[in-house]
This record gives C-alpha cells, structure tokens and sequence, in this order.
C-alpha cells in the first residue's frame, strides 16, 4: 500500500504540477492528495490562477530595467535566505494563511509594472502632469487598462495600501469614460493617475496628498464663494491644467480641452472640504 502524501510535501510539487515538470508515479501521487484535501486544491488553483494571469499581463507589459532591480533587491518583500529557491520558492514557501496576500502583491508588484512611471526630476507635480498627460496621449506611456472606474479605483487605491484614493470622477455625461490607471512617483510622493477617453478630448485626473503650495507660481486663480474652493489654472502649449484642494488631498484635471471647459468641470465635480 503506498504511502499517503502530507501537505507540506504537496506543496512542495504544486506549482511542478502547474508547469507539467513530474513525474508520472509524483503526478499521480499529488492528484491523489489534491482530491481529498481542499487546503491543497486551493493552492493549486491559486497557481494556476496566477500563471495565467502572469502570461495575459506578461504579453502586454515589460519592467524597465532599474524596476525589475529595485524591486528584486527590496528586503520588504524578499528577504534575505542564504539558500534562495527562485521567485515560486518565495511565494510557496510564505505561510499558508499569508500566501494569498502574498501573490496579489506579485500580481501588481512583478505583473503589472506599467502602475509605476519613472521618476522625473526637478520639476513640480504640476507641471509633471501635464508633460505626463502629452506622453498619455502620444501613446508613450503605458497604462493598466480597466473595465470600468470602479476596477480603477480599486486599482489604484490598493497601490498605495489603501492610504487614500482616487477622486473618481463620473464624466459620462461629457462622453468620458474611466479607461484605465497608474501611479507616478515625484518627489518621494505617490500621484494617482485616472485615464479618461471618449468623444471630446481625452482628461487625465491626478490625485495625491499635498497642498495649495503645489500650484505653480504663475497659476491663475479663481475662487468660488459658492463652494469656497480655490481653484488654480495653469497651461503649457494647448494642454490646460486645473488644481484645487479637497480635505488633504489635491485634485489636478488636465486636458486639452478650452481652459474655460475644464474649469467649469473642476468647479462642477469639486466637493467642499
């Protein structure tokens, strides 16, 4: 009679079983254990769930080259062993109860590199949205497509641990759709970026923790005794930028649509503090 399989040896062939690389007699072996324990079976579909998502998004994006090394050399999320077993190691040798957190931060971190642009330098976050929004439009720059604004949202939101989120503007009525996301880093600050595309020119929403000083120097003002917001305007070529304040979080809408437009739209969507 053979012997029964225990789960930590189960787990230990799981992702082998998900990339055909057994052995017959260690195939039917683990498929023996994967019908009779469920623990095990949730693994196992964990892993495939996961290599399938690696291949979709694997097709679509590519890490820079200083990404893919800072995150390979971030202690927070691989620790120092003195016998390293490879990426599946780290993921399937995490506790149980801590692997499905675990592989939803390879997912965004590994899978979906396109959230985090690269930094740019010695310019405020203004002016980097709106040079961020011609590279948007020009195709330049790749985003993470979503199937609505609620997918977004969470998206975004979940980049950043859940410490604030986008303002999730509903512009259909402008013919604008939410249409995907990323994060752009500047100055040590997380900026979350909403794509919107449709009929009119296409916005870009940018949402991050700051203030008023964030407004360029030369930025026009108006004020709206209504909701009393100040709202700040600002351009660089045909591309118009709009920025207010909401709580401690700072709103810039950026477009190529009339300056008059745009504002019109930041004041109609702003919610007083």
């Amino acid at each position: 009679m053979s012997r029964k399989m225990k789960c930590e040896e189960a787990e230990e062939l799981i992702t082998a079983l998900v990339d055909n690389e057994l052995s017959d007699p260690e195939r039917s072996s683990i498929e023996s254990h994967l019908k009779d324990c469920p623990r095990c079976e949730s693994i196992y579909g964990q892993e495939r769930a996961l290599k399938r998502e690696i291949g979709r998004a694997g097709a679509s994006f590519t890490a820079p080259a200083d990404l893919r090394e800072k995150i390979l050399t971030d202690r927070r999320i691989f620790p120092e062993r003195s016998q390293p077993t490879g990426w599946r190691g780290w993921v399937w040798s995490a506790r149980p109860l801590l692997r499905p957190a675990f592989v939803l931060a390879l997912l965004i971190l590994l899978v979906l590199p396109a959230l985090y642009l690269m930094r740019p330098s010695g310019q405020s976050i203004s002016l980097t949205a709106l040079e961020t929004h011609e590279r948007i439009v020009a195709g330049t720059i790749t985003f993470v497509k979503a199937g609505n604004q609620e997918t977004v949202k969470e998206q975004l939101a979940r980049s950043v641990g859940g410490s604030f989120a986008p303002m999730g503007y509903d512009l259909s009525m402008m013919s604008l759709q939410a249409v995907g996301g990323t994060v752009q880093e500047v100055g040590g600050r997380k900026i979350l970026v909403t794509i919107y595309e449709g009929k009119v020119p296409s916005l870009t929403c940018y949402t991050f923790a700051g203030t008023e000083k964030d407004a360029p120097p030369e930025a026009s003002r108006f004020f709206d005794p209504e909701k009393k917001i100040t709202f700040y305007t600002f351009s660089r070529g045909d591309v118009n930028g709009v920025l207010h304040r909401e709580g401690e979080l700072i709103c810039i809408l950026v477009s190529k649509m009339a300056m008059a437009d745009l504002l019109a739209l930041a004041r109609t969507k702003a919610q007083p503090s």
